[in-house]
């Protein structure tokens, strides 16, 4: 089968968070069960990073839309058995970042993910690569659906449309619909219009073959009024064509035994090695006494991941007998509240910014992993935290109901909080620090949970069945 992923960041060449992690670890384990993988992504020149990968020129492609056109350079790289496809536009995307800053959004982002779509679907058809899967990532992939549809019937392939977090959803001033060539027969609630707006990620959807999410909880939470942030109906009118199939972790790259950057390689039998690396990573951080457990938070700082309810329980997490490290970036309100909290108290510590070898170290030194969301699509942190062995303490929401079990439950590995607020929080830690007194205990569920599989293998399995069914087969 050939599919081709399209989106708008792929790790290592782009990311900025889950979905660059997300898209790479997809494609790299459908190639390795045997599939013929391609990935079309814009190349970003001053964002990202394409020199050690012996990126070739490959063509010229060129589009003309709205009064004006647009020509893309196309290289293509190969790794791990994936084609990648970049599409070179320096007007477009030679920028110091790949989306904006933290602060604002670039305001013709509509131009510059429309353009993509218009790109990709134009260099499918002057090549003749005729995929049988489109896999379209994210609003800013949200248009191929819409052009295929419009320009583009020709190309046969059948598209999936993946929503990776629906708090982004593409909107856009109604008269973008005229600088993205579309007609105004498509303004209206059942495609593009959103409050007097567009939103790409409607159009994606209505177009598609098929729409997946990245946990079968947050499939459904996305059809209430409740998660969905204004599309619950919506999503709701395409629950015949919708399916929840849940993310995973490269464990390839996440993967204790053979981890160059801890101290210590272990396994789920000589988990309690973890010790070694507790201990050296403190020692790295500043932080005291490898006796107390250690929480990590590892995250991108922004709304809805519960930040607010840690950081308006810092001074309780200071009086526990713990040690908390914060790693993340984001939000210049968050970054700044979290290295204050960790100035001000001898047993937090807080990075912004992380390096891969900080990330693995901080991993594989960790008792437990901390998620309490607001609202999560999948989360990865509490997945890679069990592949080193650290048991999670998370908020009962989207994906991580579908990763974790409470430790009061039969085959249970995790703590959960039932309600978003400052009390739940504190009750789960106090949990999780009382387990952590027995260590006999606390090593044979960390040994547990490092034999689960969260593999992206699996997930990709799922994708590949999903594509059968929508291409005739079962």
């Amino acid at each position: 089968m050939i599919v081709a992923h399209i989106t708008s960041e792929v790790y290592p060449f782009s990311r900025t968070g889950m979905l660059g992690d997300s898209v790479y670890g997809l494609a790299k384990s459908q190639a390795q069960l045997g599939e013929c993988v391609h990935v079309l992504s814009p190349m970003y020149v001053s964002a990202g990073s394409y020199e050690p990968y012996d990126c070739v020129f490959e063509r010229s492609v060129s589009i003309f839309m709205a009064g004006m056109n647009h020509t893309f350079d196309v290289y293509t790289a190969e790794t791990e058995g994936v084609r990648f496809v970049f599409f070179r536009n320096d007007d477009l995307y030679s920028r110091r970042y790949i989306y904006g800053t933290s602060s604002y959004d670039y305001s013709d982002n509509d131009i510059r993910f429309g353009m993509f779509c218009m790109a990709c679907l134009q260099y499918l058809r002057e090549t003749g690569f005729n995929p049988d899967i489109i896999h379209c990532h994210e609003w800013q992939a949200g248009l191929v659906p819409v052009y295929k549809h419009l320009f583009y019937e020709d190309i046969k392939a059948k598209t999936v449309f993946t929503v990776h977090d629906i708090t982004f959803q593409g909107v856009f001033g109604k008269f973008s619909i005229q600088s993205l060539g579309l007609p105004w027969e498509m303004y209206n609630v059942e495609e593009l219009e959103f409050y007097e707006n567009i939103s790409l990620l409607k159009g994606g959807a209505t177009h598609s073959d098929f729409i997946t999410l990245l946990s079968p909880t947050y499939a459904k939470e996305v059809q209430t009024d409740e998660n969905s942030f204004g599309l619950g109906s919506f999503m709701a009118k395409f629950q015949d064509r919708i399916e929840g199939i849940l993310g995973g972790v490269d464990y390839e790259r996440f993967d204790p035994q053979t981890d160059i950057f801890i101290k210590k390689q272990y396994n789920a039998d000589s988990v309690a090695d973890k010790i070694i690396n507790k201990e050296d990573f403190l020692t790295e951080i500043g932080l005291l006494d490898a006796g107390k457990p250690l929480f990590l938070v590892e995250t991108k700082f922004t709304e809805r991941k519960g930040l607010e309810l840690i950081i308006d329980s810092a001074d309780k997490l200071a009086e526990m007998p713990a040690n908390f490290a914060f790693l993340g970036y984001g939000e210049p309100k968050y970054c700044s509240k979290f290295k204050e909290i960790a100035n001000n108290y001898n047993n937090i510590f807080t990075s912004i910014g992380i390096s891969e070898s900080m990330l693995h170290k901080a991993y594989a030194a960790a008792d437990f992993v901390l998620r309490p969301s607001l609202t999560e699509p999948c989360g990865k942190s509490q997945m890679v935290g069990m592949r080193y062995g650290a048991l999670p303490v998370v908020r009962r929401t989207g994906g991580l109901i579908d990763t974790v079990k409470d430790i009061s439950e039969e085959g249970g590995y995790g703590f959960f909080m039932d309600g978003y607020s400052r009390h739940d929080l504190i009750k789960q830690l106090n949990r999780a620090v009382d387990f952590f007194q027995n260590r006999d205990i606390l090593y044979k569920y960390a040994a547990d949970v490092m034999r689960l599989d969260f593999s992206w293998t699996r997930t990709a399995e799922k994708f590949l069945g999903v594509y059968h069914r929508i291409l005739g087969g079962h």
